[in-house]
């Protein structure tokens, strides 16, 4: 049993596990101590060393708290304020080196979090609001051939309601932007490589420069470092103001693409006004179409690409689609059907395969956004998946089916995040385990689906593997095991054969290899070994 030494009371009882804050180290057998339900309190480690210390009141963990490593190295420490978490909390790695430093309000992540690496060179910022990311999460290149990269941002990531949504950017180390992502609520939408050279510094492909608005300023394509393609230019506001074409830097001053228009073809009736209008391009119908009443009022619309109708109803004189409107896959096939209030999609849709079997199905509010049930199927007919929405958001229960029927994802949301008990079954084994506001939280397993045994048994703490993990065989035998710290291998990872036998022994420190089967190697670090 641990000792415990304290100023004042003796003889009180409470459960150890109320006490401090990631402690992984303390045993079952160990959770109950004697303390001094209001006043300060040391706890041991069986060697000797403290494992925590900080005061209580009513037998519960509040102000200043420290806990330990077994070698006496700090781990953690921080403030409580109610017994909640509060103001800046750091947490250090198995040498004491800080890690990771995080403002609390109330319990809950608010404000920035800051990462180091073992160095102690800054490794990302996060900012938080009620345990939920929101704004600007930034990563940055850590030190490598000089001084100069250190603190220069790498990825420049912003997050709404704990997921990426928006623009996003990688910078080289010179500050230029070399990639641009960008995200809708966690789903990456698009992904732009720019201003890249090749090994001989030779111009390759598009290189844009931009507004200190953030818009496209200028987009030039290159090609063995000469602009090869098309160069536009744009104004701070993002219409289009130039657009020339180069061949081998050699600009083309009659292209005969950029003297293309589109041509604009109308119908009258008898009296002179226009019955029907709409651009054409090299013969093909673009953009558009409008019918028209003898008075003058718009009584159909149908809107073109390359030819083909993607999309026919009513519209007013703004441009706004407006009732009941057919939009279409390219091939003719009804893609969807729906209501259309000055643009914004309202009340139930239906959309389509191309095999006419219906693919989803729900409802819009009066702004656009999914509201109440939404259903998808496969195209064999079959439900895939149900959700249900509120304002736009995920809320409720999600469950999702494979074609034959089985269930294979089922959770709850709660305003848009993931929250409890979440199962899947991906391929051939299934996951369980609990997600606290959309990052893992507490004890994951996954099991094989044919036999039922163990796969994966780890815990995660706010979206970080945590203490031990193990890894199995389909047989059951241990094919994996280590422990992590707040995200990071730490210590001694074991890996074995099929039969039993060890396979290989690597030791890291801080997510780095420093160890294999004992000999000592030097860890790569970022950007070493590149030519």
């Amino acid at each position: 049993m641990k000792k415990v030494e304290n100023k004042g009371i003796t003889g009180y009882r409470v459960n150890i596990h109320s006490l401090v804050f990631l402690i992984p180290f303390i045993s079952l057998a160990q959770s109950q101590q004697d303390v001094n339900p209001n006043g300060y309190n040391k706890f041991y480690y069986e060697n000797g060393k403290i494992s925590s210390e900080g005061n209580m009141r009513d037998g519960r963990p509040d102000g200043y708290w420290k806990t330990y490593l077994p070698d006496g190295k700090i781990k953690s420490e921080g403030n409580r304020n109610n017994f909640k978490l509060d103001s800046l909390w750091k947490f250090y790695d198995d040498n004491g080196t800080l890690l990771t430093e995080i403002k609390y309000k109330e319990g809950k992540k608010s404000g920035i979090k800051k990462t180091w690496d073992a160095k102690g060179f800054i490794v990302n910022t996060e900012s938080f609001v009620a345990d939920v990311k929101q704004g600007l999460s930034l990563s940055y290149y850590p030190p490598e051939d000089s001084i100069q990269t250190i603190g220069k941002e790498k990825i420049r990531t912003p997050f709404d309601k704990g997921k990426e949504h928006g623009v996003a950017y990688e910078y080289d180390k010179d500050g230029k932007i070399i990639t641009v992502m960008e995200y809708s609520y966690g789903v990456l939408k698009k992904q732009e490589m720019i201003n890249r050279a090749d090994r001989q510094g030779q111009k390759q492909g598009v290189w844009k420069e931009f507004h200190e608005n953030g818009k496209v300023k200028e987009e030039t394509s290159y090609q063995n470092g000469k602009k090869t393609g098309y160069s536009k230019t744009y104004s701070p506001s993002g219409s289009l103001a130039n657009i020339e074409k180069y061949v081998g830097d050699s600009l083309q001053k009659e292209a005969p693409e950029l003297t293309t228009k589109l041509e604009v073809r109308n119908e009258y009736y008898e009296d002179g006004s226009i019955k029907k209008t709409g651009t054409y391009l090299e013969g093909l119908a673009e953009g558009t179409h409008k019918e028209y009443s003898p008075e003058g009022k718009i009584t159909h619309a149908k809107i073109y690409r390359e030819g083909n109708l993607i999309g026919e109803g009513l519209m007013d004189e703004a441009g706004n689609q407006q009732g009941s409107w057919t939009e279409y896959h390219f091939a003719g096939q009804i893609k969807a059907r729906g209501v259309y209030d000055n643009g914004t999609r309202t009340g139930e849709w239906i959309f389509y395969h191309p095999n006419g079997k219906t693919e989803q199905k729900g409802k819009y509010d009066k702004k656009g956004k999914p509201q109440s049930l939404w259903q998808w199927f496969y195209d064999n007919g079959k439900l895939l998946r149900e959700e249900n929405y509120l304002n736009g958001k995920r809320e409720g229960a999600l469950t999702e089916w494979n074609d034959s029927g089985r269930v294979i994802t089922k959770g709850e949301y709660v305003d848009g995040l993931k929250e409890g008990k979440w199962f899947y079954q991906i391929q051939d084994y299934r996951e369980e385990g609990v997600y606290k506001s959309d990052q893992k939280d507490g004890p994951w397993e996954s099991y094989y689906v044919e036999n039922n045994k163990v796969r994966f048994a780890g815990k995660f703490i706010e979206g970080f593997p945590d203490g031990k993990h193990s890894y199995y065989f389909y047989d059951g035998k241990l094919s994996e095991e280590g422990k992590y710290v707040m995200g990071n291998k730490n210590g001694k990872w074991e890996y074995y054969n099929p039969d039993g036998t060890i396979l290989l022994v690597i030791t890291f420190k801080n997510n780095r290899e420093v160890k294999y089967d004992g000999v000592k190697v030097k860890p790569l670090l970022p950007g070493e070994g590149k030519k």
